[in-house]
């Protein structure tokens, strides 16, 4: 995207974002060998203030902080991580928020505990979230509602408010807005909701989909935590969500190349750090033509599932696939972590 709804873009030969213009004003990026952005200008009328980013090995950011005249860094925020979650953020000199989860390898907020001085009493916040996990609100220990928002299809606000200054940055599962650029820091790469769009290529290159640039293909029902635009894993890590399939070709398929990996990815949710399918066929048939990578997406197990009339949620379908009749008959109800074991094929297997 080069221009779009008033805002402009610009990009230097790697496919990077260089810069930005708007009715706002103008923003400059500056990148580092490892395509991860290091600096930004926000350019407003006369004024110009310049913004620093720092990463550990793995490619976490680990501090941001503004830049005086001189290139020297003040008003730093640290952040530390627990595997690829943020933990903890630390204003210096100010205060600090520990983030916990709604439950183990998930992104979606539970609660925050601030600190805001030593030796004063931690406060709790809590998250209430939508449907696919962004918080819509959050709430004190009496129930008081201290900040809320509401979310355009793509992350952009629509409003948002404070009874007390909380600033709370969260946004879609994996998301910290800085609030200097507008841009969401996605893990691997940073998200700009004006657009819905990263603002540089895919890390895993063409095995994220043709689209360097996408993110999830619907908001709000798929997630992408790490700024990856799908993800590529060996089938063999994978388990089953059934003990029956019904008959299928599709083996073949994958064995000539056929298979468009970008249509017709594996839908896994993460129980307990491991992956279950809710598409055996397309499972079992990876493991029979001998494949050593699927395209796979995490579907967030509390997002409503698109067949359900109820308003069911992933995680309550597939704990119904677990119980269903034929896998009772098969075998037994599947555990909460599914099968390693292929399926039996049957003429009345599930899908």
């Amino acid at each position: 995207i080069t221009s779009y709804r008033g805002l402009h873009y610009r990009y230097d030969e790697y496919g990077r974002v260089v810069e930005k213009r708007g009715r706002n004003g103008t923003q400059h990026y500056r990148w580092d060998a490892e395509h991860r952005l290091t600096e930004v200008a926000v350019i407003r009328g006369s004024t110009v203030r310049r913004y620093g980013y720092v990463y550990d090995a793995p490619g976490r950011r680990v501090e941001k902080h503004e830049l005086d005249a001189e290139g020297k860094p003040y008003n730093r925020t640290t952040f530390l991580w627990d595997g690829m979650r943020l933990a903890q953020e630390c204003r210096l000199g100010r205060s600090s928020s520990l983030y916990i989860y709604s439950d183990q390898g998930s992104h979606e907020p539970l609660a925050r505990v601030d600190r805001a001085a030593p030796g004063e009493a931690d406060e709790v916040l809590y998250y209430h979230t939508d449907v696919n996990g962004a918080p819509e609100e959050m709430t004190d220990g009496g129930g008081n509602i201290v900040w809320e928002a509401g979310y355009q299809v793509w992350g952009n606000l629509t409003h948002e408010k404070e009874t007390r200054p909380v600033q709370q940055n969260l946004r879609f599962q994996g998301q910290y807005l800085d609030r200097e650029t507008g841009l969401h820091y996605n893990l691997y790469r940073f998200y700009d909701p004006d657009i819905g769009k990263f603002i540089s290529g895919d890390p895993i290159s063409l095995r994220g989909g043709i689209n360097l640039y996408a993110y999830a293909p619907n908001p709000l029902s798929w997630i992408d935590p790490l700024g990856l635009t799908g993800e590529w894993v060996n089938p063999k890590d994978i388990n089953f969500s059934q003990r029956t399939i019904s008959p299928h070709d599709y083996a073949e398929i994958m064995r000539n190349g056929g298979w468009d990996w970008d249509r017709s990815p594996l839908r896994v949710i993460d129980i307990d750090g491991q992956l279950v399918s809710y598409d055996n066929r397309r499972l079992d048939a990876a493991l029979e033509a001998g494949l050593d990578k699927v395209k796979v997406i995490r579907i967030d197990p509390n997002a409503p599932h698109p067949d359900s009339s109820t308003g069911k949620t992933w995680l309550q379908k597939f704990r119904e696939r677990f119980r269903d009749r034929r896998n009772i008959k098969a075998g037994g109800i599947v555990p909460d972590k599914g099968l390693n074991s292929r399926p039996e094929r049957t003429s009345r297997g599930c899908k």
